[in-house]
């Protein structure tokens, strides 16, 4: 299976797969809705982007070292979190939130050195792209977020490369903030992107027919369970390959502008930020949603590597969720409709413990099926109440239409975000060049050096 090997065949297959449960729980949201096949073109077009977010968060958990599988299936939870189908409704916001993760795959592998002088030249356009919407909330926590990596990086960053990366950075940061600037100018899709408003109770009952305030399912619903449960596996256990602190607060911080816009009034103080910023207290659930993905990716790799180890850690998260399924409903303001969460803690209680009985190998496999239908379940849920206004049918015309609006807007456009972008692509490939050339010859031992060492070598050890 794809997801178990090694090569880059194997990686394509993955994300092929990933796309495909994308767009066929798009299209059965679709076919739900309308009652017809009329509208599986629409929805494949509305899948685009959260295949798109989906697949970037694969490369940015390979890059992490996580496992190709453990990477497939917090990739399609990252893709099918009904908080990403419920951004639908701010489709800017919802393609930064399905392009931050390249940034941040960016960094990641600036941290590596053998990958350091490959990666570090692309970093800035990579840091722009969370931009190519328009000016959002999400990319500028993606931006931050990298900041703070790359402060991590140059504080305490893997230094057995020979050259200090702490120049590169700042170029790369540099040129970043250059491209950004020149998106952001030139705004290229916004013949294509609204620009709307939501508010936090909207994205939380996404799933429900109206609002009815915040309350503990519904944010919940937000990593997802299955996220959930895998993140607290991880935490149990200690693991070894994550910095579980730093994490948590990222996942913590997320939800903290939409409980304070809950909990405080907007004149408290005199001037609360969290009602200032447009969207603030809706976006920020993205930061929760990385946080509890990245932990729960970290969590399930340790344990599918080494499940004997802390092997109190699982029995205590099997009672946790026994206990704590069954009161779901009794914190949620619709309860009828919260059953999946029950449903998906109760089935993982009864999963885990199967894996000595049937093997790992086999375990993954059954592991795998009944994560991708438990994460299925949410998704259809919020697809039938959201109703997207671009689900559906373009009239005839319509796309050229939009082709010729995308003219007009390119041809207003100032000239100096055209060249500021120009250079940054330029100076990134010269740099990427240079440092390519630099590679080569130390990649090669000389030809004379080489027959110098034959030549010196015991006869048995001749080649």
């Amino acid at each position: 299976m794809s997801l178990y090997g090694t090569g880059r065949r194997e990686g394509i297959g993955s994300v092929l797969v990933l796309g495909a449960v994308v767009v066929i729980v798009l299209v059965a949201g679709s076919l739900q809705l309308f009652g017809s096949l009329a509208n599986v073109a629409a929805a494949s077009r509305d899948a685009i982007v959260p295949a798109l977010g989906g697949t970037l968060f694969y490369r940015f958990l390979r890059a992490m070292r996580r496992s190709r599988y453990v990477s497939f299936l917090t990739a399609v939870a990252y893709a099918l979190s009904p908080w990403l189908l419920t951004m639908a409704l701010a489709p800017r916001e919802q393609l930064a939130a399905a392009l931050a993760p390249l940034a941040l795959e960016a960094v990641t592998r600036c941290d590596r050195p053998s990958q350091r002088r490959s990666w570090l030249p692309w970093t800035g356009v990579c840091l722009a792209l969370p931009f190519l919407p328009g000016v959002t909330t999400i990319g500028g926590l993606a931006m931050l977020l990298c900041a703070s990596l790359f402060v991590r990086l140059v504080t305490c960053g893997d230094r057995s490369d020979a050259t200090p990366p702490a120049w590169g950075i700042g170029a790369a940061v540099a040129l970043g903030a250059l491209a950004a600037a020149s998106v952001i100018a030139l705004d290229p899709l916004a013949p294509w992107l609204r620009t709307d408003q939501l508010g936090p109770l909207e994205v939380l009952h996404g799933h429900q027919a109206g609002s009815y305030g915040i309350d503990t399912a519904a944010v919940l619903r937000v990593p997802g369970p299955v996220l959930l449960f895998f993140a607290l596996l991880g935490i149990l256990r200690r693991q070894r390959h994550t910095a579980i602190g730093s994490w948590l607060a990222v996942a913590t911080a997320g939800a903290v502008p939409a409980v304070l816009c809950m909990l405080v009034p907007a004149d408290a103080f005199g001037f609360a930020f969290w009602h200032a910023i447009e969207q603030l207290p809706a976006t920020a659930w993205w930061l929760t949603l990385l946080g509890v993905a990245v932990l729960a990716a970290a969590g399930l790799d340790d344990f599918l590597d080494l499940p004997l180890r802390r092997r109190t850690a699982l029995p205590w998260l099997l009672a946790l969720a026994v206990l704590m399924a069954p009161m779901i409903p009794f914190v949620s303001t619709a309860p009828d409709l919260e059953w999946p969460l029950t449903a998906t803690l109760l089935l993982l209680a009864v999963l885990m413990p199967l894996w000595r009985r049937v093997g790992i190998l086999q375990f993954k496999n059954l592991l795998a099926i009944a994560v991708v239908v438990l994460l299925t379940v949410p998704a259809l849920q919020v697809l039938p109440v959201l109703v997207p206004p671009s689900l559906g049918a373009a009239p005839a015309g319509e796309v050229t239409r939009w082709v010729r609006v995308a003219m007009l807007h390119a041809a207003d456009a100032p000239s100096w975000p055209y060249a500021g972008f120009a250079f940054v692509l330029l100076a990134s490939g010269v740099w990427w060049l240079f440092a390519f050339w630099r590679r080569m010859p130390a990649s090669n031992a000389p030809p004379k050096a080489k027959a110098a060492i034959v030549r010196k070598a015991r006869p048995p050890q001749r080649s």
